[in-house]
Formats: structure tokens, C-alpha cells, sequence
């Protein structure tokens, strides 16, 4: 097979791409996707729900939050504010199937090169050949362990399939963001002890950027959690450095010299690793952040034609790890591959994105600053 743009992942950043190019009258693509349409989603705790709501607000400038094209909204889809991962996913399938996405499902790529000016994808399912590769992978299938020793000896929050499914009544949880919180939530929620060490937590985080600090909605269950009685301890300046086996304890060894003893693995809420690094680490340097690289075009800085979309993708001075921060970027991506090819789009469609705040292209105005 022989396309000129090869996407490999079909979850948010997949399906937002497929649908412009369709909605641009580009079809010599195909979306290539290991599990089912938003596997990483589907593969979410059954408790977590989106931290950014759902609202119909088409029509107004302003997209449902979580909507990957501009002109559909899961609020509306599914009739609801705050969804599941397994409901998201369904979404997904929604758009997927109105715009008729060529999308390859269950197929695997397991290797990846370029010679002279066409890519080479190996897959489960035969050879493809692209001028052009969108590599819009997803991360909750890659959980960081790599800096903790004895980390196999935890349970990682994308290991989990169900809170309600974890036995025991007192639990440890490394780390204090969005996942750590949600885990320690879900876990209060049964009646146990919840003991969480972070060596920073994004309650406390005084940027404004959602990136960083913690949700209003996590706030909220934070609150509401503490006003029932829930027992959560938060320690902060807490590095967890050693997890080790003591009978049928676990001792967590940080590196200010303390130690702590839990009943059960501690859940590992220590964030997660980039897919780029796993299936084509030969195409992109590391940043600062130890994640993909990419020039202005969201390109990698050593190799033509390969592109980056979805939560690992930075730029100076902007963080696109949420829906509605990277779907700003698919049309501004797909404007630079037609330009060098030549390809005529619709300018309509780049109009209906730039006035529902769906294309970004000047990057210096994405410092979040709040008043009050």
C-alpha cells in the first residue's frame, strides 16, 4: 500500500487529523491503530472521567472542550458533562464513522524506517509506504517506572482497570498530580487511609496553566472529599527513590531519609512515558523535558516528514497536553504538508477552524495568565 500520509494512533490527535483531511478532501491516508478506536481511553480506570467538561457551545465560537472537530460535541453525543474513558472512546467511534475514516484497526506497527524520501511502516498486517508519517500516539499505555527501584513491585495507575476492584482499606500513593488524585479520591471513597507523598502536588501549584495545576474539578472532589470525612493525607517534598519487599509490607524509601511501611503495593501515579521513544526513537531527539523534540511545524528537528500531534507535544513556552490545547494544531500540521505538496485546501474549512479557536499557529500567545 502506498498513501501519502500514514497516522498511526486512532484516539484524540487521530481521529481530530483523519477528520480534516476528509473535511479537506484529502484521502490518500489511512489511520492505523493497534487496539480498537481510543484504546488508551478504553483502557482508563472504569472510574476516571474527563477533567475538562463536556458542553454543546458549537455555534458559538467556542467547541465542546473535548470535541476533536468543530462541528461535533460529546456533550452532545452522549448527554453528558463528564465522561468515562470508555464514553469518550464511543465518540470517537462517532466521528470516525460520519466521516468515514479509512482507519485500520488492530493493526500493529512494529517497525519504522525511511529510505531516500518514502517511509516504510512494518505492520502486523503488511508493508505501507508514506511520503508523510503523523505520529499521534497516545501515552496511557507507556507508564513511567524507570526512575524508581523496585518500581514492579507497585501497581502503576494505567495498570488499573477498577479502584472498587483493589483490596485492602489503607493505601500509599506516589505522586500528586491529576492520576495521583484520582486515585486517592476513588480509594477514600471505600473508607480506607490514604497516604499520598509528592514531591510537588498541583493543589498547591500557583501557575494558572491547567497543565500544571490541578483541575477545578479535582479541586472540587478534593473538597467535597474532606467535607465528608475522607482520610487523605498529602506529604509534600516527598521523592520516592526505592520500593523494597518486607513480609507482606512495602517499604517506601525517599531521598529526604524517610521511610514509610504500606499494607499494599503502592499505587505508582508517576505519570507516563512518550510512545515516540518506543516505536521511533532513531527519529527524534529528546528536549529538556526528555520528550519528542519538534521544530515550528511540529516536525522533529532530524528528520523530514514525521510529525508529532497529541499530549507529548510541546512548543516553547506551551504545554499541548489536554484535547482541546492539541486539536488547535491538525490544521496548522496539515496546511504545512499541503503547502509542500502543493495541494490546494478549502479555505472555507480553515476559516470554520480558525473562528472555533481549532487553529493555532502563532505560538506566543499561549502563556496562561489569570488575574483573579
Amino acid at each position: 500500500m502506498k498513501l501519502d500520509i500514514v497516522i498511526i494512533g486512532a484516539g484524540a490527535a487521530g481521529i481530530g487529523l483523519a477528520s480534516y483531511l476528509k473535511a479537506q478532501q484529502i484521502n490518500q491516508f489511512v489511520v492505523l491503530e493497534k487496539g480498537e478506536i481510543g484504546q488508551n481511553f478504553i483502557n482508563w480506570p472504569a472510574e476516571t472521567r474527563l477533567i475538562t467538561p463536556s458542553f454543546t457551545s458549537n455555534g458559538f465560537g467556542i467547541p465542546d472542550l473535548n470535541a476533536v472537530t468543530p462541528t461535533t460535541s460529546p456533550a452532545f453525543t452522549l448527554g453528558k458533562e463528564r465522561l468515562s474513558g470508555r464514553e469518550f472512546a464511543d465518540y470517537l467511534s462517532c466521528v470516525a464513522h460520519s466521516y468515514e475514516l479509512p482507519i485500520l484497526c488492530h493493526t500493529e506497527v512494529y517497525h519504522l524506517e525511511k529510505v531516500d524520501d518514502w517511509y516504510y511502516l512494518q505492520t502486523n498486517n503488511g508493508c505501507i509506504q508514506a511520503r508523510y508519517v503523523i505520529l499521534a500516539l497516545g501515552e496511557f499505555d507507556q507508564p513511567s517506572l524507570s526512575q524508581i527501584k523496585g518500581g514492579e513491585l507497585g501497581l502503576h495507575y494505567g495498570q488499573i482497570t477498577s479502584f472498587g476492584g483493589l483490596v485492602g482499606s489503607d493505601f500509599c500513593i506516589i505522586g500528586g498530580n491529576e492520576s495521583g488524585m484520582d486515585a486517592a479520591l476513588n480509594l477514600a471513597s471505600k473508607g480506607g487511609a490514604v497516604d499520598l507523598f509528592t514531591e510537588h502536588s498541583g493543589l498547591s501549584a500557583p501557575e494558572a496553566d491547567p497543565s500544571i495545576r490541578l483541575s477545578p474539578y479535582t479541586r472540587q472532589r478534593y473538597q467535597q472529599a474532606l467535607d465528608r470525612g475522607a482520610k487523605i493525607s498529602i506529604h509534600e517534598n516527598y521523592l520516592l527513590k526505592e520500593i523494597k519487599q518486607k513480609g507482606d509490607q512495602f517499604q517506601l524509601i525517599f531521598d529526604n531519609e524517610q521511610e514509610f511501611l504500606c499494607s499494599n503495593p503502592p499505587i505508582l501515579a508517576t505519570g507516563f512515558d512518550s510512545a515516540v521513544f518506543k516505536l521511533a526513537p532513531q527519529f527524534f531527539n529528546k528536549n529538556a523535558d526528555g520528550l519528542p523534540e519538534v521544530n515550528m511545524y511540529d516536525e522533529s528537528t532530524i528528520a523530514s516528514n514525521i510529525f508529532l500531534a497529541g499530549p507529548s507535544l510541546r512548543q516553547p513556552g506551551a504545554i499541548f497536553c489536554y484535547i482541546y490545547k492539541f486539536r488547535q494544531r491538525f490544521a496548522p500540521l496539515i496546511g504545512e504538508i499541503a503547502r509542500r505538496e502543493s495541494w490546494t485546501l478549502d479555505p472555507n474549512i480553515e476559516a470554520l477552524y480558525r473562528q472555533n479557536m481549532m487553529y493555532l499557529d502563532d505560538l506566543t500567545c499561549c502563556q496562561v495568565a489569570c488575574d483573579c
